[in-house]
C-alpha cells in the first residue's frame, strides 16, 4: 500500500500536549535520524490533538526499531527506561513530562482466523496505519526537528473527524478483532461522536453473527472492565446492551440502568478514580440479583474477574436486598452495623453511591456512616479483660464484646470506666452470660 499526498496540516493544538513532551519527541527524532529511522505521531494522540484534547499517553510509529528507539531516548532524556511488550512496542515513563510515551515498530498486521491475534511483521507507515480500528485513528504526522510536518491521513480520517463519526477502515474489521466492538462504542460516547451508519451495520451483523464467541471471555472482559473506569460508563454499557454485545459475551450480563440512576458515575461525582468507577457498574450490575448472592457470584466467576471484584458483586447483590431496610425507618447505628458488617467495604461504598442514585438519601447516609465512622468503632477493653475476672474463655467471650460494642456505637458508653460498668452489669455472678 502507498501514501497519498500528505494533507497541509492545520495548526495543532500543542497547549493540549503535556508539558515537556516536546524536547522528547525532538530527542526521538534526533535519534532516529541518526539511525535512518523515521518516527511518527500516530492514532490517538494525532486525533486528540486536532480536537484540542488533554493526554497523557502518546503515541509514536517508527518505521525503523520503536523498542531500540525507546531506549535510546530514555538515555538521552534521562527518563524511565522503556519497559518492552508485544509486537515490538515499548513504553517511555517520564516523571518530568506526567506522561508515558508508547513507542511501536512500525508493522503489518494478518489475522489467520476471525477473533485470532494478529499475526504481525515489521512494516511501513502506510502498513501501521492500514492495522488500526478506526479512520479518526489511521492519522499520522512526521516528527521533525522544529515540530511536526504535515498529516498523513490515507482513510479519510479528517473528513470524518470533522463530521464527529467513527467508522472502521474494511469491511472485515469486526470480524478480524471483535473486541473492536467495545471500542466502537467507547470512542463514539467519550468524544459524542456518532457511529457511522454502515459500521453500525457491521456491529449488528458481527454480534449476530457470533464474532464474539470467536475471542475468549477474558479478552471481552478485559474490554467491558476498561469501559466501566470511564466516566461515561453507564452509557456506553447502555449501548451495548442495546447492540446485545453484554449477552453475547454472558447470557446473564445486563445492563438495565436508565441514565438517572448513574448520576453519580457520570455527572455528581467527577472525580471518582477509575477504579472506584468500575467498582460502582460491578456494583449496578450485581443489584439485578438481590437476594440472589449467589447468582451474582456465579456470574462473576463466569467472566474470570478476580477474587475482590467477585465478592463486591457477590456482597452487592446482598446489599441490593438489605437497601430497603437501610432507607426507612428509625435505625440504631448497632442496628446499621450489624446489617452491614463483614460485607466487603468496597461493594458498601460502590453501593453508597448507587443509593444516591437511586433517590435513597437515608440508605446513602447510613452507608456512609457505617464506612466512616461505625466500622471502625471498637471498645477499649479486650478479651483480656474479661480473662482477669475470671471468665473462663470460650463463646461468651464474643457475646460479651459484641454486646459491648453496640452499647459503644448507640451511646449507652463513653469511656473505658463505662466499659468496665457495663460488662460487670452485662455479666452476672458466676461469668455467664445473661438470658
Amino acid at each position: 500500500m502507498t501514501l497519498p499526498p500528505p494533507h497541509p496540516l492545520r495548526p495543532l493544538r500543542l497547549s493540549s500536549m503535556p508539558p515537556g513532551i516536546l524536547p522528547l519527541l525532538a530527542a526521538a527524532h534526533r535519534k532516529a535520524r541518526e539511525r535512518g529511522w523515521r518516527c511518527f505521531l500516530v492514532g490517538g494522540s494525532v486525533r486528540d490533538l486536532l480536537l484540542g484534547l488533554e493526554q497523557k499517553d502518546v503515541d509514536v510509529s517508527v518505521v525503523g526499531d520503536g523498542v531500540a528507539l525507546a531506549e535510546l531516548t530514555a538515555r538521552e532524556t534521562g527518563a524511565t527506561p522503556a519497559t518492552t511488550g508485544r509486537f515490538g512496542t515499548a513504553t517511555l515513563l517520564s516523571a518530568e513530562a506526567g506522561v508515558c510515551l508508547d513507542f511501536v515498530t512500525a508493522r503489518k498486521e494478518t489475522y489467520p482466523f476471525p477473533g485470532a491475534l494478529p499475526v504481525v511483521e515489521a512494516g511501513t507507515l502506510a502498513d501501521d496505519l492500514a492495522r488500526r480500528d478506526f479512520t479518526i485513528n489511521a492519522l499520522a504526522v512526521p516528527i521533525d526537528a522544529g515540530g511536526f510536518g504535515s498529516l498523513v491521513d490515507p482513510h479519510g480520517g479528517l473528513a470524518d473527524l470533522e463530521a464527529r463519526l467513527v467508522r472502521v477502515l474494511h469491511s472485515r474489521s469486526f470480524r478480524d478483532d471483535p473486541t473492536r466492538i467495545f471500542r466502537a462504542v467507547k470512542l463514539s460516547e467519550r468524544l459524542g461522536f456518532t457511529v457511522e451508519h454502515g459500521t453500525l451495520d457491521l456491529i449488528r451483523q458481527a454480534v449476530r453473527e457470533g464474532a464474539l464467541a470467536t475471542i475468549s471471555t477474558e479478552r471481552a472482559v478485559r474490554e467491558l472492565l476498561l469501559i466501566m473506569e470511564e466516566p461515561n460508563a453507564g452509557a456506553m454499557l447502555r449501548r451495548l446492551d442495546g447492540l446485545g454485545a453484554l449477552a453475547a459475551v454472558d447470557p446473564e450480563l445486563a445492563w438495565k440502568r436508565r441514565p438517572e440512576d448513574v448520576r453519580p458515575l457520570e455527572l455528581e461525582q467527577p472525580d471518582l478514580s477509575p477504579q472506584q468507577r468500575r467498582n460502582t457498574c460491578l456494583a449496578a450490575i450485581a443489584a439485578d440479583y438481590a437476594g440472589d448472592p449467589q447468582g451474582a457470584e456465579a456470574l462473576a466467576r463466569r467472566l474470570h474477574l478476580q477474587a475482590n471484584a467477585v465478592r463486591l458483586m457477590r456482597d452487592a447483590a446482598q446489599l441490593a436486598q438489605i437497601l430497603p431496610r437501610l432507607g426507612e425507618g428509625e435505625m440504631q447505628p448497632s442496628e446499621i452495623y450489624r446489617l452491614l458488617h463483614g460485607l466487603d467495604i468496597e461493594a458498601i461504598a460502590a453501593y453508597g453511591r448507587l443509593a444516591t442514585a437511586e433517590q435513597s438519601p437515608l440508605a446513602h447516609q447510613r452507608l456512609t456512616l457505617y464506612l466512616t465512622t461505625l466500622r471502625h468503632v471498637k471498645p477499649q477493653l479486650k478479651g483480656d479483660y474479661l480473662h482477669s475476672l475470671g471468665i473462663e474463655p470460650g463463646p461468651v467471650y464474643g457475646r460479651a464484646m459484641s454486646a459491648l460494642r453496640d452499647a459503644l456505637l448507640d451511646g449507652v458508653v463513653q469511656s473505658s470506666e463505662d466499659e468496665r460498668r457495663f460488662l460487670h452489669a452485662w455479666l452476672p455472678a458466676g461469668g455467664l452470660p445473661a438470658d
